[in-house]
């Protein structure tokens, strides 16, 4: 649209000192419709950049949003602290809801999964005459949860990197609206088996699994210049252990889970033999996860 080709105008002409380098790769910026995220190393270059930013848009008649503009550290560094540009104040913080998920500064997203059951469990209860009314089969019953309640759980997913305890906690609360839209009490002693196979649901991370394997395949299939190809296949070349550029050493402590270790885990393959055989779309269809079983 019109609206994007502006922003991406100004993204251009801001550029320069811009961007976080990751091996010989650059990474500039993100941005959809009206939200955008500038990436910069240098913590002296925040207001500069901002400033620019804020006086090229106002060549097109827009401007900066200074009560919604904050500034985050992701994964690495030590905490910022507050700016000010043009005597207008901006935050840093720990937590920012971007495109509608949570990104913490810890990198990673149990936050987001929190976030997002307390959201889901919230509809599930003023639902609840819904899932009490006895004149409604269990077969409508269970097409509104998967319609109503599972994409608010789940929005997102595809890009989470779980740890084991954000997998129970996913599990733990789906199989607990199971129960009550079954009207299975925890005192009824039934298992969680004999629960499933009466609403025939599958495991909720086997669907997080699937969408992972969804979204891997697109971005695998993009455009080579695209931003989100790239850094994908950065991914890709570093999961045997080969360093993103020659002076990079893995910090101190045990190996953090990543996204593309839990995709080589969903299938058992390597990331490079993943990244191969998901340039055919019918091959990589062919290959989700559970398919061979």
């Amino acid at each position: 649209s019109l609206f994007c080709r502006a922003i991406d105008w100004i993204l251009d002409r801001c550029q320069g000192d811009l961007g976080t380098n990751v091996g010989s790769t650059t990474f500039t910026d993100l941005d959809y419709a009206d939200d955008g995220a500038l990436f910069i190393d240098n913590p002296s270059l925040w207001p500069i950049k901002l400033q620019m930013f804020e006086d090229e848009a106002a060549t097109m008649g827009m401007h900066v949003s200074w009560a919604k503009t904050k500034i985050q550290n992701t994964g690495s560094g030590s905490p910022p602290t507050p700016i000010h540009v043009a005597g207008n104040a901006v935050d840093a913080v720990e937590k920012f809801t971007y495109l509608g998920s949570d990104i913490h500064s810890d990198g990673y997203s149990s936050h987001d999964v929190l976030r997002r059951i307390g959201m889901a469990s919230s509809t599930m209860g003023q639902l609840d005459r819904v899932w009490r009314n006895k004149r409604l089969a269990l077969r409508t019953k269970i097409r509104i949860y998967s319609t109503c309640i599972l994409p608010i759980a789940l929005y997102g997913s595809e890009t989470w990197t779980l740890l084991a305890e954000d997998r129970r906690r996913l599990q733990a609360f789906h199989m607990r609206c199971q129960r009550r839209i079954l009207g299975v009490r925890w005192f009824d002693f039934v298992t969680n088996e004999a629960v499933t196979q009466r609403t025939r649901l599958e495991d909720v991370n086997h669907t997080i699994a699937m969408r992972r394997h969804s979204l891997f395949g697109h971005v695998r299939r993009l455009p080579n210049n695209t931003p989100a190809h790239a850094a994908l296949k950065l991914a890709v070349d570093v999961s045997p252990g080969d360093k993103p550029a020659p002076d990079w050493s893995r910090p101190r402590g045990r190996p953090r889970n990543t996204w593309v270790r839990q995709l080589e885990a969903d299938h058992d393959l390597s990331a490079p033999e993943l990244w191969q055989s998901s340039t055919d779309r019918m091959v990589w269809a062919a290959q989700r996860p559970g398919a061979g079983s």
